[in-house]
């Protein structure tokens, strides 16, 4: 009697598991799996992995991400260009990459798409990696891009990259150290972190780890019930450096705590004038707008959950970028008020902040118009 007890109530406690686990498999799904496609890159910090594939995985999203054997997440292109044929590279972090879409919906693909229709011949080359600033997408169009020979480079500029410019690791979903620059009192940029140091992080070999951390891998990644428990005992981001990343993208700082930081980002945006220009190609800078600039409910969560004080200007990065555009004549498409527009009717963004399809057809729509042959 007392053995089948037993049974009973272990089989009632497997019963419930599954249960649970199907429940937020249906409804609340929470795992998420990163593909090994990105690695360690010496003068970059990481980068693709040529000829990596697999799936990238979340909550929202399942889509394959496949890498050429050129590393980019894209198609092979032919080494010369091809007479009559204009080419555009695509340089930028997640955004580009194609976060959480398949490739063929990425922006690349749609504004390659959308020019084609019109009767250009053209390619549209995806050199997006996942947690780039503007430095690292610098270096790697210095290292490698400039051999694709494009007519246009353009350069996508999303909030978070005034931070990942300031620092010296990763701060998204690469861990690693990076490539960085500072500013000189003369205004020069010297590049500093190079060799770039290899972490452990980029040491992830599963099946030399000690069986309990290979459980625990396996689980967070497959079972949502396991990773609930992992998100409820996460310590949380603390309150001070909250506020200071949204204060520094959107605070007033009247004091200028903020300014070293866009400054650098503006003297970068300058030297990637330079660069491609002496390359022989057209340097454009595409303003990505953040979720919490176009859903007005996201940013009052935001504020409420991080407990956010002091006074913000949402346009502030669009302003700073607009400055910077005209200091160092660039030229400047900023995609704020093509989302804004549309987000009254249609919901452009993931709720981990990426674009979902919907974002990359009308940012590629937007560009289509803003590029075809003939605009000025």
């Amino acid at each position: 009697m007392q053995k089948a007890k037993i049974i009973l109530g272990a089989g009632g406690l497997v019963f419930g598991v599954l249960l649970c686990e199907l429940i937020l498999h249906l409804a609340y799904p929470q795992v998420y799996r990163r593909p090994e496609v990105w690695r360690y890159d010496p003068d970059l910090g990481w980068g693709h992995v040529p000829n990596g594939a697999g799936r990238l995985v979340s909550p929202e999203f399942d889509v394959e991400m496949r890498i050429s054997a050129t590393g980019l997440r894209d198609r092979e292109f032919a080494v010369g260009k091809a007479e009559g044929t204009r080419r555009i590279a695509f340089y930028g972090d997640s955004f580009v990459e194609g976060w959480g879409v398949a490739i063929e919906a990425a922006v690349s693909r749609r504004l390659e798409a959308c020019l084609q229709q019109k009767g250009e011949r053209v390619e549209v080359a995806n050199y997006g990696v996942a947690g780039y600033g503007t430095d690292q997408a610098l270096l790697y169009f210095e290292k490698n891009g400039w051999r694709f020979s494009p007519d246009d480079v353009v350069m996508f500029f999303y909030g978070n990259d005034l931070w990942n410019n300031a620092a010296r690791k990763g701060i998204g979903a690469e861990r690693g150290f990076k490539p960085y620059f500072r500013q000189l009192p003369d205004g020069k940029l010297h590049l500093r972190g190079v060799p770039v140091r290899k972490s452990v992080f980029w040491d992830r070999d599963l099946s030399a780890l000690p069986l309990p951390r290979r459980l625990d891998s396996y689980l967070s990644q497959h079972w949502h019930l396991y990773r609930l428990g992992q998100k409820a005992l996460q310590p949380e981001i603390k309150p001070a450096q909250q506020q200071a990343f949204y204060e520094g993208l959107y605070g007033v700082d009247e004091g200028g705590r903020f300014d070293p930081a866009w400054s650098l980002t503006g003297r970068l945006l300058g030297k990637f004038k330079e660069s491609i220009e002496r390359r022989g190609a057209r340097p454009i800078v595409v303003y990505v707008p953040s979720i919490v600039q176009i859903e007005n409910d996201n940013w009052a969560t935001k504020r409420d959950l991080h407990g956010l004080v002091g006074e913000f200007d949402l346009q502030k990065p669009n302003a700073k970028l607009a400055h910077f555009a005209a200091h160092y004549g660039l030229r400047l498409i900023d995609l704020h008020a093509a989302f804004a527009e549309r987000a009254a009717s249609e919901t452009l963004y993931w709720r981990d902040s990426h674009w979902n399809e919907a974002g990359h057809a009308l940012a590629g729509q937007v560009l289509c118009g803003e590029l075809a042959q003939g605009t000025p």
